[in-house]
């Protein structure tokens, strides 16, 4: 249930960006990871008492990636960006460019430009961290992650 509802919110959203977005109807590879939400920043306003510890992580053949950030009343907030811009400093860490945030709440998705970047460990070697963070018009947004260290659960298409 919960993969279907972010497919189509996820779909809905990118559809604005023609050359990034997923052709109709594409089924993103899901990833999904358990942990602590250890920080989360909306818009300039600090709600990490609300993030909860699951963390999503979408794959469009188009190569658009983004980090879902998911609150306890069921918002989520996406860092994303085109997954080919990546760097990798070292061989367990990639540093992942992000272009637009997306903000979704009860069916109803803020999507806006942004410039920042997500810098996030492999999963598999050790409790990963994610650290995203972006400014947009709207203001700053940020988030932080650690996962359990337990492998991400993967659904491909």
């Amino acid at each position: 249930m919960i993969r279907s509802i972010l497919c189509f919110g996820i779909s809905a959203v990118l559809i604005g960006q023609a050359e990034a977005a997923p052709r109709g109807g594409e089924v993103p590879t899901l990833a999904t990871v358990k942990g602590t939400c250890d920080r989360l920043v909306i818009g300039g306003r600090d709600v990490t008492a609300q993030c909860n510890g699951t963390l999503l992580n979408t794959s469009y053949s188009t190569g658009r990636v983004g980090f879902y950030f998911v609150t306890s009343d069921g918002a989520a907030l996406t860092f994303t960006g085109m997954g080919s811009s990546q760097i990798k400093p070292d061989p367990d860490t990639a540093v992942q460019p992000v272009d637009g945030v997306i903000f979704g709440f009860k069916g109803q998705f803020d999507r806006t430009k942004a410039v920042g970047t997500c810098r996030f460990t492999n999963p598999y070697a050790r409790p990963g961290l994610v650290s995203c963070k972006a400014d947009t018009q709207g203001g700053n947004f940020a988030a932080e992650f650690t996962t359990d260290g337990q492998p991400p659960s993967v659904m491909k298409p």
